[in-house]
């Protein structure tokens, strides 16, 4: 089977999130990774190769303008205030508040974000989309005939809905292929989530949809993250 694998998810490093109360180094980090990638090659899984760059295009099928601006644009705004260190949010806007994109850099991070659990860092922007470009190399290596590819997405995607991000997640890599197989011409894609934890922005995003079939095995919201 081939891999498809982008050595620019060692970009993203984030320092720490909030979870439990505290902040904790991120769970989340390039080793993860990578030892996926060396047991792929232990197990002589094929051929490993690079992404193709398909540009914003496919990315913008399925994210947000306003969306993808901010996280195109979210470091060169974070340090036009003087700061290096990572960004995390520090407010939401909860009910009753305006849902209306804040101007200040500080507004926009926790107006596109439902945690502290995924910080934006300098190389964040190269990380995500690279990652995008990873699993739309393996649609594009599917709909020229492969049975099967395995890309290796990092960041990962399935808590990103169409207009924020969260859960160590930016952009919903699976979303993103599954829209380029329909924009090719496939009637129906099906979604399989088997992340412990519930893939709610996969589901925002086709929840109102009949071309996308989402199914998601995961720990009960009532009780485990993301709880809503």
């Amino acid at each position: 089977m081939l891999t498809i694998y982008s050595d620019d998810h060692h970009l993203h490093h984030g320092a720490a999130e909030l979870i439990d109360g505290t902040f904790k180094p991120c769970f989340e980090m390039p080793s993860r990774a990578d030892m996926v990638l060396a047991r792929a090659r232990a197990v002589g899984l094929g051929d490993v190769i690079s992404p193709v760059d398909f540009g914003l295009a496919p990315i913008r099928r399925v994210h947000s303008a306003g969306f993808v601006n901010f996280l195109q644009n979210a470091w060169s705004d974070w340090q036009a205030l003087g700061r290096s260190h990572d960004m995390l949010p520090m407010t939401w806007p909860i009910r009753r508040l305006r849902d209306i994109e804040p101007g200040d850099i500080d507004g926009k991070l926790g107006f596109y974000s439902f945690d502290a659990g995924a910080p934006i860092t300098a190389g964040t922007w190269q990380a995500i989309t690279s990652s995008a470009n990873v699993a739309l190399t393996g649609q594009a290596e599917l709909a020229k005939g492969a049975r099967g590819v395995f890309s290796l997405c990092r960041p990962p995607g399935h808590h990103a809905a169409a207009d924020y991000m969260g859960g160590y997640c930016y952009l919903n890599n699976a979303a993103i292929a599954a829209q380029a197989m329909l924009d090719l011409g496939a009637k129906r894609v099906a979604i399989l989530d088997v992340d412990y934890h519930h893939g709610n922005g996969t589901q925002d995003i086709f929840y109102d949809r009949a071309d996308v079939l989402f199914t998601s095995i995961h720990g009960h919201p009532s009780v485990e993250y993301p709880y809503f």
